[in-house]
């Protein structure tokens, strides 16, 4: 509620400020509307009671638009008048009066605003046009010209008769026309006109214009009300004007029109008469047997304007039999022959539906008849000429003949060449062959796309050139030039050509062969009626994410592009262009990753037979060397319980581990060692266990007796390492034989049978003297083999084979 007080409070202070400023002064001038260029005065009194002036010195300056007014335009009239005098003003302008008290303290104390304005402009292009009806009135515009909005204007149409004073008639605002009527003006008697506009500042007048109404009639459309025909070619017209201006009798400038209906002679006839309606016009030097379409307009002099055309009338004139003689091509194949035919420039048909007849009088049979522009009939040996002729309803025409030539001629045209003219014509140059027996060219060309027949151009021997029109843009055309002899026909030489060509309507699809670091694009033509030209070439843009772009142009329809990388994506675009353009096609994917059937041929099926045969190698080598790859893979370990160390040397030791280069000598291999036990009387064998402390062995003789063995004394600290697997129990001297020992035990050991050369191990077993402890030897001696108890030992030998390297032999008996 405070802020609304608040601008309601400082809106009372400035509009009370502003009647304070306002009251302080008057501005006066003797007119706020001026004419451009017109000098201007405006004056400025000071009131009395202007609270901005007493007691202070001011002056009072001007401001014209936005910018002050120059000191020599402005003075003083008295002690509190000021005046400015401007001494042409040209557009609408503000004049603001200043009061100043210091030199930058400036306020406005009031102003004015003068307006300028413009005479009227002169009224132009007036004109006026009798319009030839019953009511027949005169009608009469202007044009009132350019900022007649900004001031009021009023229009005077002056009208003067001949012998008869001068008529003022006032134009209504907004209208820039006036129609007189028939009692104002006589249609055949001069008379003038003139506008006048007027607005504050004056008046301006347009030109006079003179004129005889008559003349400035525009007609209505005529009316053709009857045609006939007759015998020497001619049209008869009957005509009259239009309902409404029947009344006048005048005579009157007459046009008519004819255009032939399909028929391409003489497209339009224009012909130009003089003439009163109802009487006839007749138009001669028509053809025969023709459909014409007639129209017909008028006016009433030369320099009048034209009326709109009739409503068209078809006629058609008498047939005559066809005169003149036709064009005719013909092209002889082996016994089949085509004929071509055309009218020529003399050539008049004198009717419709025109038959054609194709003969020979040697013998005399007709080969074709038809209605068409050719035909193709087979020809034998006697036929020398072939006659064309033309019938219509009437009669027919002379005969034209045709030789035929089934001979080939010498030599052809060279240097064909094509040039476009314009869209719809080409002009067709050659160099004619260097023999002197030419007598002529014929020119054929015909249409790629449509089915049209063909079309050609006979020709004498001097020319070298010709200009084809009537041919259809972006339309591809056969053109052939055949040279002519005395009595055969050269080869053809035969060109493509476009009158104008832009760029294709679509692009090749791309077809890929993808290996692993090269593709192969390829493509088909496309159609020929989206070609639009004669195909230059085409563009291959290869690219991937990585700015590697390759552009190759070819003109054939296949390309190969090498040194890819690997699983890499690609992707391809195809441009093909012609001389007007070029067209892009569709952006195609590739990627290097798949592998193609060549690649699975060439890479993948060798690979499986190189592995299959290598397979089939490595499996008969180890069948040929089963015996080495099995002792290679797991070696043979010596089964202890059916070895003999006596015979077992380096070279059976090692049959199943790979040779070694330095094993050149066998030599005997210590394996585990074994411990000799003596049982005395006094300990008898217990079980399976016995004592290692006590040893002893008894020897046996050749004879029976037996040898005692001192035991030989044996520290087990020393032999804390050894593994003995076997104990060797010997009896003793006076060992009783009523407890019977067995003749070795096994021992219940875990340990491995055969132990390292390691440090720490016990030495070799060696012989015991008679009489002495069992001591170190360094090798063991055998038993007698002829001692009573051979049969014992070789049962014992025979239970545990490797005892028998323990047999010892009394040194007495070798």
């Amino acid at each position: 509620m405070a802020s609304v007080w608040l601008v309601l409070v400082l809106w009372i202070y400035i509009n009370a400020r502003i009647q304070v400023i306002q009251a302080c002064a008057k501005v006066h001038t003797p007119a706020l509307l001026v004419l451009a260029g017109s000098p201007v005065s405006v004056s400025c009194s000071i009131e009395d009671d202007c609270l901005l002036t007493k007691g202070k010195d001011f002056r009072v300056r001007w401001k014209i638009n936005d910018d002050f007014a120059p000191s020599n335009l402005s003075y003083q009239e008295n002690n509190r008048t000021y005046g400015l005098r401007v001494p042409s003003l040209l557009q609408t302008t503000d004049i603001v009066c200043f009061l100043c008290v210091e030199e930058d303290n400036c306020q406005i104390v009031n102003g004015v605003r003068v307006k300028v304005g413009y005479l009227p402009p002169i009224p132009r292009n007036l004109s006026c046009v009798l319009n030839i009806t019953e009511s027949s009135r005169l009608l009469c515009q202007w044009d009132p010209g350019d900022d007649t909005a900004s001031l009021p204007t009023t229009y005077t149409l002056h009208a003067l008769r001949a012998k008869s004073e001068k008529t003022q008639y006032e134009i209504p605002p907004g209208e820039h026309s006036y129609s007189f009527l028939r009692n104002s003006y006589s249609p055949f008697s001069e008379f003038k006109v003139y506008v006048t506009a007027v607005n504050v500042f004056g008046n301006a007048t347009s030109a006079p214009l003179e004129l005889i109404p008559m003349e400035t009639a525009k007609f209505s459309a005529p009316e053709i009300k009857r045609v006939e025909a007759d015998k020497s070619g001619c049209l008869q017209y009957s005509w009259s004007l239009s309902p409404s201006e029947t009344w006048l009798h005048l005579n009157l400038s007459v046009e008519l029109r004819l255009t032939t209906l399909n028929n391409q002679l003489d497209k339009e006839l224009v012909s130009n008469f003089s003439a009163q309606q109802e009487t006839k016009i007749k138009k001669c030097g028509l053809l025969h047997g023709t459909n014409y379409s007639s129209t017909m307009r008028v006016k009433y002099r030369p320099w009048s304007e034209w009326s709109e055309w009739s409503d068209p009338i078809t006629s058609t004139t008498l047939m005559r039999a066809p005169a003149g003689r036709l064009d005719a091509w013909l092209k002889v194949n082996d016994q089949v022959a085509q004929l071509y035919w055309k009218p020529s420039k003399q050539f008049r048909a004198n009717g419709w539906d025109l038959t054609y007849t194709v003969e020979s009088k040697e013998p005399k049979t007709t080969l074709c008849e038809t209605q068409k522009s050719n035909c193709s009939f087979n020809l034998n040996k006697w036929i020398k000429k072939v006659y064309l002729r033309a019938t219509n309803a009437v009669g027919s025409s002379d005969y034209t003949q045709v030789p035929v030539h089934r001979k080939k001629g010498p030599e052809s045209v060279s240097n064909v060449s094509v040039r476009p003219q314009s869209e719809t014509s080409v002009l067709i140059a050659w160099e004619g062959p260097e023999s002197s027996g030419v007598t002529g060219y014929t020119l054929e060309w015909r249409s790629l796309i449509k089915e049209d027949p063909l079309s050609f151009s006979l020709m004498d021997k001097n020319s070298s050139s010709l200009l084809l029109t009537g041919l259809t843009p972006y339309e591809p055309y056969e053109i052939s030039v055949f040279p002519k002899y005395a009595d055969s026909v050269g080869g053809p030489r035969t060109v493509m050509a476009y009158s104008s060509e832009k760029a294709p309507s679509e692009a090749p699809t791309l077809h890929q062969n993808i290996r692993n670091s090269q593709v192969e694009l390829s493509w088909n033509e496309i159609p020929l009626k989206q070609r639009n030209g004669i195909i230059q070439g085409y563009t291959i843009y290869l690219w991937n994410g990585i700015n590697d772009t390759q552009v190759i142009n070819t003109e054939k329809t296949n390309v190969v592009v090498e040194n890819l990388q690997p699983l890499a994506k690609y992707y391809a675009v195809i441009s093909v262009f012609t001389m007007g353009g070029s067209f892009n096609g569709s952006v195609v994917p590739l990627s290097t990753a798949h592998i193609g059937r060549l690649d699975m041929v060439v890479f993948v099926i060798p690979a499986c037979i190189g592995l299959s045969l290598l397979i089939i190698i490595v499996v008969f080598t180890c069948l040929g060397k089963l015996e080495r790859v099995k002792m290679c893979l797991w070696p043979i370990i010596p089964d202890p319980a059916n070895s003999s160390i006596k015979r077992w040397t380096t070279t059976d030791s090692l049959q199943g581990m790979p040779p070694y280069k330095e094993d050149k000598d066998p030599v005997l291999v210590f394996l585990s060692r074994f411990s000799l036990l003596d049982l005395s009387e006094k300990e008898p064998f217990k079980g399976d266990y016995v004592k290692e402390s006590q040893w002893s062995h008894d020897m046996v003789s050749r004879n029976g007796s037996h040898r005692p063995f001192q035991a030989c004394s044996y520290d087990p600290e020393q032999d804390r390492d050894s593994v003995p697997y076997a104990t060797v129990v010997f009896g003793g001297l006076h060992q009783s034989h009523s407890t019977p020992v067995p003749p070795y035990v096994r021992s219940e050991s875990t340990q491995p049978l055969l132990g390292g050369d390691e440090p720490g191990s016990p030495p070799p077993y060696e012989n015991v003297l008679l009489g002495r402890r069992v001591s170190k030897a360094k090798h063991f001696t055998a038993f007698p083999h002829n001692s009573t108890g051979c049969e014992e030992n070789e049962e014992l030998w025979e239970e545990f084979p490797m005892l028998r390297s323990l047999e010892i032999r009394d040194p007495d008996h070798n």
